[in-house]
């Protein structure tokens, strides 16, 4: 009878929900999910999750990288005829024998002698090599050889890049507004349908223009599923477990990246290629109908409370723990929203006014003077953190070797960088190591202008140390993202934060065009832009150990 007294009281005192009177909602959403188990194995079943499909995502995201690949072809003369080939020479040897030393996109003018032609010399004429190309695509094809994107049509492979971020520009707005005002699962669920849908007719596309469009179009959903997968996750944790799993979700990407350097060398060919990053998504999109969850934070925030209790009773029963606690918690924010809501009736009906819900958006996160600072500062680091990245990338050191080998390297960097950003995020707060990691990759960018020519080493060491500072201060600055921007419009942040970054990928190339003016020019500017950028940071509220915000009126309050 003692013991059964006991245990009455204990749950008494357990219930009592007084004591988080005067807490915000946002504190009293964190309190609910300790209730419920802070990290037990709901959380940790849907981190497996989470993380299987970043494995597979990576892959398809940066397969653009092999599917553009160069693919060796010789140039058809204009005025060619097989038949009258010389008996002695394949056809193969005499395109080569045709073909201008040194110049790739030029070919000999054939003269013909008794019925045949003649080898050309060196004396020869030539013409450029717009008739019509040959490519040897028995051992490696790329859309290069498909569509035949070489000479005068070569630029027209770099515009497949330019498409995929400007389907990822339009995808994270999308997606993130979507999912803010019709919740996560569902957004998810369609973005990843749009992904593997487009994807898989994309290698059946006729021609070039039909690919880009594709390509756009499979940008939308690809940009959506990751960056709804990283909200979901965040919001299903306290804010101790946040850090982690955020430098865990990324690094588990670099991991993903270095998959697809042995998926490309065991498929050369561009179509078997993406089939094999794609069908995985299949089975992944099966189990997200019957494994993920709505996010219970996003729920809470739309009132709804019924569902609400149902997805916090579900997680507490995972972990073995009691819900009635965080179940009276949700109805004491009912009452609170009920009367809120009722405050704003009588008002409206005062101003004359029908309107009593409201649906926020990114446009909200600039109707405060206060507010619309941070929100551009956090944009512009996006920006910035995304044309280091890309700019680091695109002017490392040309390493010799096998290119699947060169792609495994700076793929594997990732990891200790994502690594050594969870451990600084840790110990010094989320500022100062997302301002240090943004200046080194910054200085590195500058450093580089002054390596010595001819140097093998030194630029390989800068280029894997920038890989490393640009893809640590990346994934702080998502995490930062995901801690000052409130639940209520937390997934349009992000997607607008990502989209700048695919601007700042987009408008990387043409910075780096400007070398023509001075070598040192493209890397100079990114430099001195991650330098001012890393300095912004440190004007940012500090967010660790902060409760995840839920509505505008606590970002107001940081």
């Amino acid at each position: 009878m003692e013991n059964e007294a006991s245990v009455l009281n204990e749950l008494h005192e357990e219930l009592n929900v007084e004591e988080f009177k005067d807490l915000s909602v946002s504190e009293i959403t964190e309190e609910i999910l300790k209730k419920c188990g802070t990290y037990g194995l709901f959380q940790k079943k849907l981190t497996i999750y989470i993380l299987i499909f970043v494995i597979f995502h990576a892959p398809a995201v940066l397969t653009i990288v092999f599917i553009r690949e160069s693919v060796p072809f010789a140039c058809y003369p204009s005025n060619f005829n097989e038949s009258l080939i010389p008996l002695n020479i394949t056809l193969d040897e005499f395109l080569n024998k045709a073909a201008v030393e040194d110049e790739k996109c030029s070919v000999y003018n054939l003269d013909t002698k008794e019925g045949f032609y003649i080898l050309p010399t060196s004396n020869s004429t030539k013409e450029p090599c717009n008739i019509g190309r040959k490519f040897y695509s028995d051992h490696l094809s790329s859309i290069v050889s498909e569509f035949d994107l070489a000479c005068e049509r070569e630029w027209l492979k770099n515009i497949a890049v330019s498409a995929m971020f400007a389907g990822f520009l339009v995808g994270n707005i999308l997606f993130g507004t979507l999912s803010d005002a019709f919740g996560r699962f569902k957004m998810f669920c369609a973005a990843n349908a749009l992904s593997i849908f487009s994807g898989l007719i994309k290698i059946y596309s006729p021609n070039i223009i039909v690919f880009l469009i594709i390509y756009i179009i499979e940008g939308f959903g690809i940009a959506g599923t990751y960056l709804i997968l990283f909200t979901i996750l965040q919001e299903c944790v306290t804010q101790n477990y946040r850090t982690r799993l955020n430098y865990l979700m990324h690094g588990t990407y670099g991991l993903g990246a270095m998959l697809l350097a042995g998926v490309a060398y065991v498929f050369p060919k561009w179509q078997h290629l993406l089939y094999a990053t794609i069908i995985p998504h299949i089975l992944i999109f099966i189990l997200a109908l019957k494994f993920l969850p709505e996010s219970p934070r996003w729920l809470l925030n739309k009132g709804k409370f019924t569902e609400a209790e149902k997805s916090f009773e579900k997680i507490a029963k995972t972990n073995k723990k009691n819900a009635e606690i965080a179940v009276k918690l949700i109805q004491k924010l009912q009452t609170e929203r009920k009367s809120k809501l009722q405050a704003e009736v009588d008002e409206n009906m005062k101003l004359g006014s029908k309107k009593i819900h409201k649906t926020y958006t990114a446009i909200d996160l600039l109707k405060k003077p206060r507010r619309a600072m941070i929100s551009v500062n956090i944009w512009f680091n996006w920006l910035v953190n995304s044309m280091i990245y890309f700019g680091v990338t695109l002017n490392s050191v040309d390493m010799s070797g096998n290119r699947y080998i060169n792609f495994l390297v700076m793929s594997a960097v990732e990891i200790p960088a994502n690594i050594l950003g969870c451990i600084t995020f840790k110990w010094f707060g989320h500022r100062k190591p997302l301002c240090f990691f943004m200046v080194f990759g910054g200085i590195n960018c500058i450093v580089s202008n002054f390596v010595p020519k001819g140097n093998f080493w030194f630029p390989l060491i800068l280029a894997v140390l920038g890989k490393l500072g640009a893809t640590a201060s990346y994934d702080g600055v998502y995490l930062t993202t995901a801690e000052i921007f409130p639940t209520a419009v937390r997934n349009g942040g992000i997607g607008a934060a990502s989209s700048f970054a695919r601007f700042g990928g987009i408008i990387s190339a043409p910075i780096l065009g400007l070398s023509v003016y001075g070598s040192w020019i493209p890397l100079s500017i990114f430099g001195v832009f991650g330098i001012v950028a890393g300095l912004l940071v440190l004007l940012l509220p500090e967010t660790k150990d902060a409760c995840l915000l839920q509505t505008l009126e606590d970002m107001d309050n940081l």
